[in-house]
């Protein structure tokens, strides 16, 4: 036996997860490709003002949608920490699936007084409205496949909503029927479709009941995730506070060159992401010893993951920003090397926080999630005036690695200062009513 396969052996888990791992960065590659190329096709279908339209309707989306992106978050956890029993699955399923679905009735009421001031027309609100529903069936599936280990399923689903709403677009255009509204209805239904084909394929083994609604564990599940719509609300601000800032502060023409290096950056989170989506629901099943040990791998991992292609995309930020934009955009490249320190910051914070979020304790990055949010806020202001595009990327970057810390010393003080975890699991019997 070789040493290579003697340590292949010694590492089981880390093998696992990153077979999982990429299953979920594979899955999430091909459909954020298929996404871009909806609104590529999109763009192409329909002339400008109405493809603007379109971008409008989806930008006051992801604002209503906010409420529903994390309602089913926390889901994953209490499913995989019940493998062994289906009936406290679907206990939780049950009351999880009853949350979202009473989030999105919220959400629908408060789109209604935006309407009239986001001038939607009739069939754009309509729109909205059925993609708030479609968000809903997505994030609740993405849980609970991801809940129960089923990588595979969460993937192909995933690449099949957008694929759905690729072709979907495409017979449309082919038909002669080109409008936003109707592109904003189809993109609607894509996720609810490929629940519904999934379902055909590769049944979830859940079952809604609704005998095992309750209002104590409906309650209880909206406490728990409060702190999870805090994160989501802190996060949205806190990613494109640089850029509104310096649109305030600077030019229009300025944040569209901050932004077009900004969005070269984000694909430094595609690897954090899938590590951190395959290893919580396993770190959720584990003893507090056993974690202490396995956060030190995932580390290692996630180093892996994020600092090679960091470091690439660095070394050659001027021939990849050339490929990307030509020359339309001169100043691309003047915060590059900030932005792509602070993406490679927030990676590292993405893993800690995924396994507080593990733990059942969210508290714990919403509270980094505020700490940083204040922090590039504060320096913007103070940065932006006089260093320009390289204030807003060290503001960003300072932001993302204040988040880090937060976590980083409640990891080390909660896990690591004594001979056993101070912080350890949330038991269950704390979430059953």
């Amino acid at each position: 036996m070789t040493a290579a396969t003697k340590l292949i052996r010694r590492l089981p888990f880390e093998l696992s997860l990153i077979r999982s791992s990429a299953v979920v960065f594979a899955g999430n590659a091909a459909a954020r490709l298929l996404g871009f190329l909806f609104y590529i096709v999109a763009a192409r279908l329909l002339d400008p003002a109405d493809f603007g339209t379109l971008a409008y309707a989806l930008a006051i989306l992801e604002t209503a949608a906010i409420l529903l992106n994390n309602a089913p978050g926390g889901l994953s956890r209490f499913l995989s920490r019940n493998q062994e029993d289906r009936d406290r699955q679907d206990h939780f399923y049950s009351n999880w699936v009853a949350v979202t679905a009473l989030t999105l009735v919220v959400s629908l009421v408060l789109l209604i007084p935006v309407i009239p001031v986001a001038r939607l027309s009739g069939w754009l609100a309509v729109g909205v409205g059925v993609n708030l529903a479609n968000i809903a069936v997505f994030e609740t599936y993405l849980q609970a496949q991801r809940g129960l280990g089923r990588f595979v399923v969460m993937g192909v689903y995933y690449t099949l909503a957008n694929l759905l709403q690729l072709v979907a677009v495409v017979i449309a255009g082919l038909l002669g029927w080109r409008s936003a509204s109707l592109f904003l209805v189809l993109y609607g239904f894509s996720a609810m479709a490929a629940a519904g084909l999934m379902r055909l394929v590769a049944p979830t083994p859940l079952s809604f009941n609704f005998r095992m609604v309750s209002w104590r564990q409906i309650m209880r599940i909206t406490r728990y995730i409060s702190p999870l719509v805090a994160q989501g609300l802190l996060y949205a601000f806190w990613w494109g506070a640089d850029i509104i800032l310096i649109g305030r502060l600077l030019s229009a023409t300025a944040a569209g060159n901050y932004a077009a290096g900004k969005t070269l950056t984000q694909i430094l989170v595609l690897a954090p992401t899938a590590l951190m989506m395959a290893a919580s629901p396993r770190l959720a099943r584990q003893s507090e010893a056993a974690l202490r040990k396995q956060v030190i791998h995932l580390l290692g991992l996630a180093s892996l993951a994020i600092l090679p292609p960091a470091a690439l995309l660095a070394l050659a930020q001027g021939p990849v920003a050339h490929l990307a934009y030509g020359s339309k955009y001169p100043n691309v490249l003047d915060a590059f090397t900030a932005l792509d320190v602070g993406v490679v910051l927030y990676g590292f914070y993405m893993v800690l926080a995924s396994v507080w979020g593990a733990l059942g304790r969210p508290m714990v990055g919403a509270a980094a999630s505020a700490v940083g949010t204040v922090a590039t806020v504060a320096l913007a202001f103070l940065l932006i005036p006089t260093l320009g595009l390289v204030g807003g990327g060290i503001s960003f970057a300072v932001g993302a690695g204040a988040q880090l810390a937060i976590v980083a010393v409640f990891t080390a003080w909660g896990l690591y200062s004594g001979a056993k975890a101070k912080v350890g699991h949330l038991p269950d019997e704390a979430m059953l009513a």
